[in-house]
């Protein structure tokens, strides 16, 4: 799929989603595609937005590596992103890179990307967003909590206040993540 194709079914509301796979090939096939993926999502208020960062999510799920040369522009856009599926896509690939960072590639992942993916993680967990976001977002914070020492109890906090009123999911990845934490034991999902 060339790049004139690529942006024209991106753009197409009618056709896209019958095309996520081979949008989601032509990504994996031309890693450029990317940068129009991330402009996509830039537009916060544009539906573009969505399927773009949807289509973002699967390509990295597939093949990780294609993200990192873009990686300031994803970070700088992460405190940006407002509607719900953009932020569930972002959060997703977050939790991706990090635990790629934790287990292969720690030399990826720059200060800088670390703090930004930090930030948001917060901000997703104060903030009305739905159980997947929290569920990749505690993973995120989790993990980087082994690094930073400030940020285990900062989680538990906010964990622990949106227990009474959370849904089931949220509050066994919560619990596990808890116990994670207070018994300095690896977290098992």
């Amino acid at each position: 799929m060339n790049l004139s194709t690529f942006t024209s079914v991106l753009e197409n509301d009618k056709e896209r989603l019958k095309y996520r796979d081979e949008l989601v090939l032509a990504t994996l096939n031309n890693p450029q595609y990317i940068e129009v993926l991330l402009t996509n999502m830039e537009a916060i208020e544009d539906e573009n937005s969505n399927f773009s960062s949807r289509t973002l999510e699967l390509a990295c799920k597939e093949k990780l590596g294609l993200i990192i040369p873009y990686l300031d522009k994803f970070c700088e856009l992460l405190p940006k992103v407002k509607q719900g599926a953009v932020i569930r896509a972002c959060a997703k690939i977050c939790e991706l890179l990090i635990v790629n960072y934790f287990n292969n590639h720690p030399t990826v992942l720059k200060e800088n990307h670390l703090e930004k993916i930090i930030e948001a993680g917060f901000d997703w967990m104060i903030t009305n967003q739905k159980t997947a976001v929290k569920a990749y977002t505690m993973q995120i914070l989790y993990l980087l909590g082994t690094k930073y020492d400030w940020i285990h109890p900062e989680l538990v906090l906010n964990i622990e206040k949106d227990i009474p009123t959370a849904t089931i999911g949220y509050v066994n990845r919560g619990r596990k993540v808890i116990k994670a934490i207070e018994t300095k034991t690896k977290l098992k999902l």
